[in-house]
């Protein structure tokens, strides 16, 4: 998959006008009604939509002659109403012939850059195989989970189990370094033990121990502590709609959100470590 980017930024005006009220990064998969089965597909980044649901959206896709959109990011609502907003915007489209798919990713700045993300696509069967060729230059996993909004519910699980974990190894880091054990050994033990995790594999909390690891380059973000703790709230409020009770992700979440109140809010998620610090001998506790 090549990207064209002189023709991306003749089309990146026109884009910017479809805007959303929320912050929203987009990737939109563009092919015009004209184009034959063997034209390059477009790629557009584009961040700080506004208004996807409005009427100028819908105008400005239609302009363009966009005949399947594909959109992947995070906005600041409830799982409902997201899920409600990306089946009004799905229903919008459709009605004027262009279809629509949802397709959050997973992994990171050191996947993102190999073009090994995992991609969790929501919408019709047929639509998701039709834009498998384009999400194959951007992820080497690919899963339809199933309609449109669905893709966003398995990344908000995902990111729970992520944030937690990372809050996870980095008390039991902590409490290893207290007691003498070498970091490294003990990563070498975990791997090889029940306790073993992704966090640990590509994002080590423990500066140094991964190379790729965001802890290893001043933690540097591929994900901050800010939307870490977003989305734990996201999942948290999820849950209490659905009347499911959850334990330990609203902890983590506090936790995240006390290291960003010590001012590590853009910084990767994985710096809790950094704020897991031991206090002290002359603190109280």
């Amino acid at each position: 998959m090549r990207f064209d980017a002189r023709r991306l930024r003749a089309f990146s005006t026109a884009l910017i006008t479809l805007a959303v009220a929320a912050a929203f990064h987009a990737v939109i998969y563009w092919k015009t009604a004209a184009s034959g089965a063997g034209d390059p597909n477009i790629f557009l980044s584009a961040e700080n939509l506004s208004n996807v649901l409005g009427q100028a959206a819908v105008v400005g896709i239609l302009a363009c002659g966009m005949t399947l959109v594909i959109v992947s990011g995070h906005i600041d609502l409830s799982v409902g109403s997201l899920c409600g907003m990306l089946g009004a915007v799905a229903a919008a489209l459709a009605a004027r012939g262009v279809r629509f798919i949802d397709a959050p990713v997973s992994g990171g700045v050191p996947r993102a850059t190999d073009g090994t993300l995992a991609i969790m696509v929501g919408g019709e069967p047929k639509d998701v195989e039709e834009a498998r060729p384009v999400l194959s230059a951007m992820g080497a996993h690919i899963f339809h989970v199933g309609p449109v909004g669905a893709g966003e519910v398995a990344k908000l699980c995902n990111n729970l189990i992520a944030g937690v974990s990372a809050v996870a190894v980095s008390e039991a880091f902590r409490i290893a370094e207290g007691f003498g054990v070498d970091p490294k050994t003990l990563t070498n033990v975990i791997a090889k033990s029940s306790g073993n995790t992704w966090v640990m594999e590509a994002a080590h909390p423990v500066p140094g121990l991964v190379e790729k690891a965001a802890s290893s380059r001043d933690y540097e973000p591929g994900f901050t502590t800010d939307l870490m703790a977003k989305d734990l709230g996201l999942a948290v409020n999820a849950a209490r709609e659905l009347r499911i009770p959850v334990l330990v992700s609203p902890a983590a979440q506090q936790g995240l959100r006390l290291a960003s109140a010590h001012g590590l809010g853009k910084k990767d998620f994985t710096s809790v470590y950094k704020f897991l610090k031991p206090s002290s001998n002359d603190a109280p506790v």
